[in-house]
């Protein structure tokens, strides 16, 4: 039996783990890895927490976005895909959806130490993510904030957040005119704490009801292991800075239009 992939600190890699569940290892590999969880208790941990991440993947994303891409892939095939003349192609295309979502979950990151398995980007995503959700004027419906969507002035905007293991979180904006604010906690000075016991897709409590500024706004989401000061955070934006020491950035472009 040959021996499973793994780090530097002799236990399995992500790469690995990941590849254990889509069921993409070859026998011997995956009877190793398999036989290496059985007597690893920190592997058996990061393969449980794999699974549950896959859950609720399939609940809250996969569910809510495979509609979209199966959409926009019916609305292409005939232009890409006869362009290739690849039929092979279109089946594959489904069975790589639930990674390439996956990675794109979490928009831009950066700070913080990488270490190995950070490297890694698959199924878990490669660290924490930050979501953000828009409710306009009487309407009790909400839509998705992503690229391509103008807000207005009025809009209120609520943050869906993945800590991925942080302890603490700030998110603050920056908008056209170079002002600064803290969204959470709202007028904050630096980060909070997180509850240990919450889930990993964490809703943050109260909205924030955007201004009259109009134009492009950065929104970012500082997710650290130790408190972040408000001024350091935004002294970081002021410079044009992507990423701050001992913490791990997400950031997130809204634009406000009038309607």
């Amino acid at each position: 039996m040959s021996a499973p992939a793994t780090n530097q600190r002799g236990h399995l890699s992500s790469e690995t783990l990941d590849l254990l569940l889509l069921s993409a290892l070859a026998a011997p590999d995956a009877n190793a890895a398999k036989e290496h969880l059985d007597g690893c208790e920190r592997c058996k941990d990061a393969w449980r927490e794999l699974n549950e991440d896959k859950q609720r993947f399939d609940q809250f994303v996969f569910a809510r976005t495979l509609p979209k891409v199966e959409a926009r892939a019916a609305a292409q095939k005939a232009g890409f895909f006869a362009s290739f003349k690849r039929p092979w192609l279109i089946p594959a295309f489904g069975a790589l959806a639930v990674v390439v979502i996956a990675v794109i979950v979490v928009k831009e990151t950066g700070g913080g130490t990488q270490t190995e398995d950070d490297v890694y980007v698959g199924i878990k995503g490669g660290g924490p993510s930050l979501e953000i959700v828009a409710q306009r004027g009487e309407s009790t419906s909400t839509f998705e904030v992503r690229r391509g969507v103008t807000l207005q002035p009025k809009d209120r905007i609520r943050f869906v957040v993945n800590p991925a293991n942080a302890k603490y979180l700030l998110i603050a904006s920056r908008d056209a005119a170079g002002a600064f604010s803290v969204y959470h906690p709202f007028g904050a000075t630096e980060s909070v704490r997180l509850d240990s016991r919450v889930p990993r897709h964490l809703e943050v409590p109260n909205a924030v009801e955007l201004d009259d500024t109009l134009g492009a706004e950065t929104v970012v989401a500082a997710f650290s292991d130790a408190p972040i000061k408000a001024s350091e955070l935004e002294a970081a934006l002021k410079a044009g800075q992507r990423t701050l020491p001992n913490a791990t950035l997400v950031f997130v472009e809204l634009t406000k239009a009038r309607p």
